[in-house]
């Protein structure tokens, strides 16, 4: 099976997995006898991983990306919304800001979405330029999964500071790809998934500036600083820390090479394709078709968001693409164990499969 749908989900990796097998066998972080110490000393070291990769002083555990986006963003509403209801976002935004954001307009919020160039790019500039005296919060998302585009967040964190408003990234894709130091730019709120760079899946943090006052959305006996209630998942925490250190970079090339190969072939690439995540649509072939086509092959492909369940994606139709784009979309992403020669094979297969359903019609 060649996997080249990493955007959703990327296998976990041998030092992930021995971190959470070496840890099933400890105790409660909480308890106070020594097994219960262990697990506090493994859970505080795992602490210490996230808070150097993020270059930030404090981390709040949570079970992924999702909780951690509706701990930022309910929270925020909770604490800083009361005179200020306005919030900045864009059409790149992950489903689970998406629907949060419904929910908190339900409330009485007002969110405007700032949408790419032609470029396929959110512009930090545009984004900051939506900013009224009446927003308290900016929520973007630094790489958009579906398409591979780059926010650069560390710019928009520059042009926001000195303003006031928080300022949250979803960078659950972009995370260790594109490093940013949470404490030199000033970003307030920012989320990081496990089971995007080869840890398990269940496991996620938001790291948290030092002048944000969170509410707690999950009560119960104070763990992660009474942010987070319920005992913490040491054993996937202590993995999602092992798959940070031995994290490696992707090979830029993949992405180069399969643009290349996929235009070459008559299909249309989504522009901007800075991550290694890239889209790309075919006339006459529908994307969800394309997937099972593939799957039956060996090949694993995306058509779109994983979380978007089979809706319409909301970012590519905010990028005024021609209207038969978003139904013939597949998704290629790529992760630290993809090799060349797995890219080529299944390019292969995309071929033939493109050049029989061609014959057919």
């Amino acid at each position: 099976m060649i996997n080249l749908d990493n955007a959703a989900d990327t296998p976990v990796c041998p030092a992930a997995r021995q971190a959470f097998l070496d840890t099933l066998v400890l105790g409660n972080p909480s308890s106070l006898h020594a097994a219960g110490r262990e697990a506090r000393a493994c859970l505080e070291n795992a602490r210490t991983v996230l808070q150097d990769a993020l270059d930030c002083e404090r981390v709040v555990f949570t079970s992924g990306g999702t909780e951690s986006i509706n701990l930022a963003l309910r929270s925020t509403a909770e604490a800083y919304g009361k005179k200020r209801k306005h919030i900045v976002t864009t059409t790149f935004e992950h489903p689970a800001t998406v629907n949060t954001l419904s929910a908190l307009k339900a409330r009485g919020f007002t969110v405007t979405e700032v949408p790419p160039r032609a470029d396929g790019r959110i512009h930090p500039e545009d984004v900051a330029a939506a900013v009224t005296g009446e927003t308290f919060l900016v929520t973007a998302t630094q790489v958009c999964g579906e398409t591979g585009s780059l926010l650069d967040v560390e710019s928009l964190a520059g042009l926001l500071s000195g303003q006031d408003v928080l300022f949250h990234v979803d960078a659950v894709q972009g995370f260790l790809k594109f490093p940013v130091s949470v404490k030199k730019t000033g970003i307030d709120l920012f989320t990081v998934s496990g089971h995007k760079v080869h840890a398990p899946m269940g496991v996620g943090a938001l790291a948290v500036s030092p002048r944000v006052r969170l509410v707690p959305q999950i009560t119960g006996g104070g763990q992660e600083g009474g942010l987070r209630g319920g005992t913490e998942a040491l054993p996937l925490i202590a993995a999602f820390a092992a798959a940070i250190k031995d994290w490696t970079a992707i090979d830029p090339e993949l992405t180069r090479v399969a643009a290349e190969r996929l235009s070459l072939s008559g299909w249309t690439v989504i522009p901007a394709y800075d991550a290694p995540i890239l889209s790309a649509a075919h006339p006459g072939m529908k994307g969800e078709v394309m997937v099972r086509m593939l799957s039956d092959r060996g090949v694993l492909v995306g058509s779109g968001s994983a979380c978007s369940r089979g809706k319409k994606s909301a970012a590519l139709l905010s990028m005024k693409l021609p209207a038969w784009v978003p139904d013939s979309v597949i998704r290629l992403s790529f992760s630290r164990f993809t090799t060349m020669e797995e890219l080529e094979r299944a390019l292969t297969i995309i071929d033939s499969i493109r050049h029989n359903s061609a014959k057919i019609e």
